[in-house]
């Protein structure tokens, strides 16, 4: 056992203390407000409270990593850059007892007061090492003695430097600007031995194990990543389709990493960290350990395990963009409802540049309306065409409309004074585009595709109605349609319209919604592989997230919509539904979608229209509830694994096949199976067929398809 220091000497702190209880701004990679485990770095151990017991007075001890609430700490910053470092089990802040400046004194957990004694300043020790120093005396939180045993106490005294002294605090560091894109299809390259994380044997079967391998450039080397809301990572095996996983959730050190089908959990969400020295190391969300070439190896087929990080070169990476970018877009043309539709097949080609050429190419002649052109004609879209300002700006009577009348950066969401929504609001002027209200008439026999992944559509929608048959839209972003202005502007309108394909684009910033069907019909329609992205500086509730997606309302609607990419949204993903007046709602098959960021409303059911949902992936949301549905009359039929037995009783008498289960965590009690939308589908031959003949995915391989515009897609 060492030797107390002399409280003379405490009372000073030494010169080394001193200098880092000065600097609360080197704590600078720390995120306020994060909530992490504190690791130490000599034993790999974790930080928590005695007993696990929420009274104040208890003490702090270094502990075997558990994932209890009781080992996590919030970082509550204060405007002078140091920290309360307050327990997710007791709510408690570490605390330096009696308000002692002798070496020795135990921590301990204590009602939060804004007092010094309870304010930490987190010094940078690089390799993603911190000391965690004192504000009220300048000491440091230590591992008493070095030990390395379950259980020891945790003190404070003199910085000395030592690794019982250091601590890494995983997700308060976050992933941050650390992480690659999401929805980048990366490698994984060590950096002591320059191998990449792969599959071994390049197996696609859940449970094999991860190893460091020589880079090949093999798909099962590749990981696609998909970054969710709090910034975590989902890594998806290209070659598998297969997440990156700690096998049962696994806290012990050494725990051989494996890939599994993609589930959600903690257990397969990972966080990216800047290592300060061009690397980059990444631990586990559940356990807090970071990914680690077993031993240090440098052999081709060295395990990968988890283990507390120490900042070695066998826990070092380099993130870099995978040869071939992203899974390629699917071959083939439309499935499901919209199968038989050609577009502008083996009519002239032309290339558009400009709002004029655009608009006369989709139709050139019209009566009351309508379109009348039926010439087929593939016409081509080259660079981003943008209608904003070419009709000036128009200003009609208007409300708020956000949530409460909420407001972000001074931004509140508004609605033009249609019908009654303004009913009972203060009205005043909202001025618009112009262009956003009067979206371009297509012809039917047309196909609208863009050339290469930069083309695309601003301020203006298209409007299919009339009668219009045989249009696929392809390609393309839509975007910028007046965001914010409620009924300012639609990307996409079916209004009877049939035969159409809406493939392979991103929809983004759309006033209102952004694809709409009624009143008229909208028969034989395929929406699929489409990025639908609600990001927006609006928001009904002032998040960020678009509520106005999808409204599906057409009469006697049959409608295939698959593959799509839906995220950042709150609301109608879609709604489905009918006018009043209509005879039926029709058949809505939604299969095979990746929701993810989303909040609130998902999918909308209805009494009117019958929906079947399979093979989707619902990723955990903030208060996200992916469907909306009354369990007594709404004609949906929704598996998830709980149910998905009973339900293939039901799929392969009226299908011929089994159906694909959903996953969802968020709320799942709202999967139900009425068998009233099974016996309306099997009433229509036309819709047993559409929809047997597609083959839905395993939820696992949902995450990770390449959705919105890609650079080599054809006509």
């Amino acid at each position: 056992m060492r030797e107390f220091v002399m409280p003379t000497w405490a009372a000073v702190f030494g010169l080394s203390a001193l200098c880092l209880a000065a600097s609360p701004a080197s704590a600078a990679t720390i995120q306020g407000g994060a909530t992490s485990t504190i690791v130490g770095v000599n034993a790999g151990l974790c930080l928590g409270v005695k007993g696990a017991s929420a009274a104040p007075g208890a003490l702090l001890q270094s502990q075997n990593c558990s994932g209890s609430d009781f080992q996590s700490w919030k970082f509550v910053k204060d405007s002078a850059g140091y920290f309360e470092l307050v327990n997710a089990g007791s709510g408690l802040c570490i605390d330096v007892t009696g308000g002692s400046s002798a070496n020795g004194t135990n921590l301990q957990q204590w009602n939060c007061s804004g007092a010094n004694h309870q304010k930490w300043n987190l010094s940078d020790q690089g390799a993603g090492q911190f000391a965690i120093i004192s504000r009220y005396n300048g000491l440091a939180l230590e591992v008493f003695d070095a030990s390395t045993t379950n259980g020891a106490r945790v003190v404070q005294w003199t910085w000395a430097g030592g690794s019982h002294q250091k601590w890494t605090v995983p997700a308060a560091t976050g992933s941050g600007g650390a992480g690659p894109a999401s929805g980048a299809v990366i490698t994984l390259k060590g950096v002591q031995a320059g191998h990449c994380v792969g599959v071994k044997g390049a197996s696609a079967a859940s449970g094999t194990a991860l190893q460091s391998q020589a880079c090949s450039g093999a798909t099962f080397q590749q990981w696609k990543a998909l970054k969710d809301a709090a910034g975590d990572y989902e890594l998806v095996n290209a070659g598998s389709g297969l997440c990156m996983d700690v096998p049962g959730a696994s806290s012990a050190n050494g725990a051989a990493i494996q890939q599994w089908g993609c589930g959600g959990g903690a257990w397969q969400k990972w966080q990216f960290h800047d290592d300060q020295a061009g690397h980059t190391y990444i631990t586990s969300k559940s356990s807090g350990l970071a990914l680690d070439v077993a031993q240090a190896s440098t052999a081709d087929g060295a395990a990968i395990i988890q283990w507390p990080y120490r900042g070695g070169a066998n826990q070092q990476w380099v993130a870099t963009a995978a040869s071939g970018g992203s899974t390629p877009p699917a071959a083939g043309g439309p499935i499901g409802f919209g199968a038989a539709t050609t577009g502008g097949k083996g009519g002239a080609v032309v290339t558009v540049t400009t709002t004029e050429q655009l608009s006369k190419a989709l139709c050139a002649t019209t009566s009351n309306s309508v379109c009348t052109d039926t010439t087929p004609r593939i016409i081509r879209v080259s660079g981003l065409i943008d209608f904003r300002g070419t009709e000036g700006n128009q200003t009609s009577l208007g409300c708020t409309y956000s949530h409460n009348n909420c407001a972000v950066n001074g931004k509140s969401e508004r609605i033009l004074n249609f019908s009654s929504y303004c009913s009972g609001r203060a009205t005043y002027n909202i001025t618009y585009d112009a262009a956003g209200k009067t979206p371009l008439l297509v012809g039917s026999n047309k196909t609208l595709i863009g050339v290469g992944a930069g083309s695309g559509i601003k301020g203006k929608g298209l409007m299919l109605k009339g009668g219009v048959s045989n249009v696929i839209v392809r390609n393309l972003s839509i975007t910028d349609i007046n965001d914010g202005v409620i009924w300012a502007g639609d990307a996409i309108t079916l209004d009877n319209a049939s035969k159409v394909w809406i493939d392979h684009n991103r929809i983004a910033r759309i006033g209102r919604q952004m694809i709409v069907t009624g009143w008229g019909t909208a028969q034989q329609v395929t929406i699929s592989d489409n990025d639908f992205d609600g990001t927006s500086d609006y928001g009904h509730y002032c998040n960020g997230k678009h509520y106005w997606v999808m409204l599906l309302v057409a009469e006697n609607q049959t409608i295939t919509l698959s593959g799509n990419r839906i995220h950042n949204t709150s609301g109608r993903s879609p709604e489905v539904g009918k006018q009043s007046t209509a005879a039926s709602g029709g058949i809505v098959h939604v299969v095979n979608n990746h929701y993810d960021g989303n909040y609130y409303m998902g999918l909308g059911a209805s009494d009117d229209a019958v929906t079947l949902v399979e093979g989707n992936y619902f990723a955990k949301g903030e208060y996200f509830f992916p469907i909306f549905s009354n369990a007594t009359t709404n004609k949906i039929f929704a598996p998830i694994d709980s149910n998905i037995a009973s339900a293939n009783n039901t799929c392969v008498s009226v299908l011929g096949r089994n159906c694909a289960s959903n996953y969802d965590t968020n709320s799942p009690k709202d999967f139900i199976l009425n068998p009233a939308a099974m016996t309306t589908i099997q009433t229509s031959s036309a819709a047993v067929q559409a929809i047997k003949s597609v083959t839905p995915r395993a939820y696992a391989n949902v995450p990770g398809r390449a959705v919105g515009p890609q650079a080599g897609l054809t006509e």
